[in-house]
């Protein structure tokens, strides 16, 4: 039976911001004008989201997608991820997963992230806890952590990604923040912004590096090893109860990480 046909989605592999977008507008944005952009446009979101996951494989960069003349199958299963599997066929020297924990929410919140080197697990960072954070806080912290690692980084010359599964947290940053800035860090609605504290040195950071850094979304809990190991880092730093960002000196061992409690 032929797939019921619905709104389109496209897949930006490579461009200024990678991920998933609803409209060609969005997805233009993204592409228009960088260097070896690689996208897609996909009949369905399922669809969609099982093409990023994967890569971009061989497919040539495009012009404007033409209207489909028919539906792609969706992937079967996706396999469990490794890092290599999740990135897209772009590599980048340094691979940055970052992520936040709560427990309640709002509660007990603490921020993780994990640092691949030419694909291989280097580094886990966990802490910031904060007794009265939320998801949002805790996601917010754990970006501005990845940032300043790219930072370093990209001043030895290393070329970076962060993966963020926040979709709040990389709006705030890379697409919001400029107008609240421009505001007074206002809403358009003149209401004062929450978490001013961590989106303006957040943004201030970022707006010096994008030209420099890729920002990619990382669908959470969905088997991706950078992001499901961040998790454990974030939900230990609130466990933990450490205020300080740590470099975690337990056992790196992947399977005995993934062993830690769940975000």
């Amino acid at each position: 039976m032929a797939a019921r046909k619905g709104p389109k989605s496209y897949v930006v592999w490579v461009g200024r911001e990678t991920g998933i977008f609803s409209t060609w507008d969005e997805c233009s944005r993204q592409v228009k004008g960088y260097p070896k952009a690689r996208y897609k446009s996909f009949p369905s979101r399922e669809e969609a989201e099982a093409a990023f996951a994967k890569g971009p494989g061989g497919a040539a960069p495009a012009r404007r997608p033409k209207p489909a003349t028919g539906t792609k199958p969706a992937a079967a299963r996706r396999p469990r991820a490794t890092p290599a599997q999740d990135a897209p066929a772009q590599r980048y020297d340094i691979e940055i997963y970052c992520d936040g924990a709560c427990e309640p929410n709002p509660g007990d919140a603490g921020s993780g992230m994990v640092v691949y080197r030419d694909g291989v697990l280097a580094e886990l960072w966990y802490g910031l806890h904060n007794p009265r954070g939320t998801n949002n806080t805790a996601e917010l912290n754990a970006f501005h952590q990845a940032l300043r690692v790219a930072e370093q980084e990209i001043a030895r010359g290393a070329s970076v990604r962060i993966h963020c599964d926040s979709t709040y947290t990389i709006n705030a940053i890379t697409k919001w923040a400029g107008g609240w800035k421009r505001r007074g860090w206002k809403k358009a609605d003149g209401q004062a912004i929450k978490n001013p504290e961590i989106i303006q040195p957040t943004h201030a950071l970022y707006e010096r590096l994008k030209a420099k850094v890729a920002i990619a979304h990382v669908k959470g809990h969905a088997g991706v090893e950078g992001n499901e190991l961040a998790d454990r880092m974030a939900m230990y730093g609130a466990d933990q109860r450490e205020p300080a960002f740590t470099r975690y000196q337990g056992n790196q061992d992947v399977a005995e990480v993934l062993r830690l409690k769940r975000g």
